[in-house]
């Protein structure tokens, strides 16, 4: 193939070679900060683990850095966000609280900050459905608190 095609064969290995190295880089994306922990104080199994890995793929951190992140889930609910003429659900409402402390070089720099994000997801009597909803919503909501801390890491100075 190589003989009968010398140029295409190596337009795709440049093609290859520089595919490998491109990647989209999001210069608003917080970069100096060294997220030490992740944690989760509700009764939701999972949190803490969902929302370190939605952090570490969209945030960028570098270990020891100088200026610390902690993460928490402060608060997480569920409830019926709209009922059916019937009385029955027909969508539930997820609401989490995410707090985050970033402690600096210095000892007197320390900045807060909070966030509530929500997710709705479709209410079903089918108890395996309703289960597969509530998982994704549950990990949609985490991706969104992600990306909000992120941001709130970005406005601050």
């Amino acid at each position: 193939m190589t003989n009968r095609y010398p140029g295409i064969f190596l337009v795709l290995l440049v093609l290859l070679q520089a595919g490998c190295a491109y990647r989209f880089v999001d210069l608003s994306r917080p970069s100096g900060y060294d997220l030490v922990s992740v944690r989760n104080t509700t009764a939701e199994a999972g949190l803490a683990r969902m929302l370190e890995e939605e952090m570490r793929r969209n945030g960028g951190f570098r270990e020891s850095s100088a200026e610390r992140l902690s993460v928490t889930v402060s608060g997480f609910n569920e409830s019926v966000e709209s009922v059916s003429s019937s009385g029955s659900p027909v969508r539930q409402k997820l609401t989490m609280e995410v707090a985050w402390k970033v402690e600096g070089s210095k000892s007197a720099k320390v900045t807060f900050g909070k966030k509530v994000v929500t997710r709705s997801y479709p209410y079903s009597k089918d108890t395996s459905t309703l289960d597969w909803n509530r998982s994704a919503a549950v990990r949609l909501l985490t991706g969104l608190a992600a990306r909000s801390v992120l941001e709130g890491l970005g406005r601050q100075p």
